[in-house]
């Protein structure tokens, strides 16, 4: 029994000493903290740590690589996609690594570098299908005009081409000739009813002082018949391009989807570690 207290003794001071965090001043220490504050979803604070890592053991490049991940991660977090990408261009220049060209790539993407992006994910010796994807989406979304180049997907290309469209000079026309028809015609059936109960009614109320010798009420009622007027034309025209715009969106939307990669930051058991995974 009196031996037996002394091994428990220590077992537990080892197991204390073990499961401790690592010191504040060192590298794993600062890490730690750093992974802490992401987790708490105070990426402003988490990339200044990050960075102090990086400033601090520049010679580590296992600790380099960790902090950089974790920089790129808190910008990504905060919705900072071009500073994301300036510190996953780092990271893929330190370990030039097929996964973190895809992290590289891809903030360029979201930050709306289409050019860079398009050579980043297509850079490697071989392009695997979510990068060529990506790759091709921002090459659409640059407006290139050439030919599609051989590593890209020319499908991708052909569907955003066939895309239906609405004409915004045809909504407008509809609409000053028949007021509501514009927006029928770009599939808003409410505002077209609204546009066209409102432009008779001043149109007929103008008339109507008209012909009963009401000049002022006639001036004043045709003055308000051209503002609605032109609003319904303008209307028409405004609301074939949100339709436009929405077939964009829900285009790379839907060729997005499993093609950008989610990442995840944890620490490990002593907080020393960072593990990216990746979802496609």
């Amino acid at each position: 029994m009196k031996r037996l207290i002394p091994l428990l003794l220590a077992l537990f001071l080892g197991a204390a000493a073990y499961c401790a965090p690592p010191p504040p001043e060192s590298a794993e220490g600062m890490l730690s903290f750093a992974e802490a504050l992401l987790k708490n979803q105070d990426s402003y604070r988490a990339a200044t740590e990050f960075m102090r890592v990086i400033h601090f053991f520049p010679d580590d490049t296992d600790i380099t690589a960790k902090a950089l991940t974790g920089l790129g991660r808190s910008y990504a977090s905060a919705g900072r996609w071009e500073d994301a990408s300036g510190a996953y261009s780092a990271l893929f220049n330190l370990e030039p690594t097929a996964e973190n060209r895809h992290l590289y790539g891809t903030a360029l993407y979201l930050a709306g570098i289409y050019p860079p992006a398009v050579s980043i994910l297509t850079g490697g010796e071989s392009t695997p299908e979510s990068y060529r994807t990506l790759a091709t989406l921002a090459w659409i979304k640059s407006g290139e005009k050439a030919k599609t180049p051989a590593k890209l997907d020319a499908e991708i290309v052909k569907e955003h081409e066939r895309l239906p469209g609405k004409s915004p000079a045809l909504a407008g026309l509809l609409s000053a000739v028949l007021p509501g028809s514009g927006h029928l015609y770009v599939e808003r059936p409410h505002d077209a009813l609204m546009a066209f109960a409102v432009n008779s009614i001043f149109i007929w109320g103008t008339i109507s002082a008209a012909n009963r010798g009401n000049e002022e009420a006639a001036l004043a009622l045709g003055a308000i018949e051209l503002i609605w007027y032109s609003g319904t034309i303008s209307g028409a025209v405004t609301g074939a391009q949100k339709w436009n715009h929405r077939e964009e969106e829900r285009f790379f939307e839907r060729r997005e989807s499993g093609n950008i990669p989610s990442f995840s930051l944890w620490g490990d058991a002593k907080g020393g570690g960072v593990l990216l995974t990746s979802s496609f």
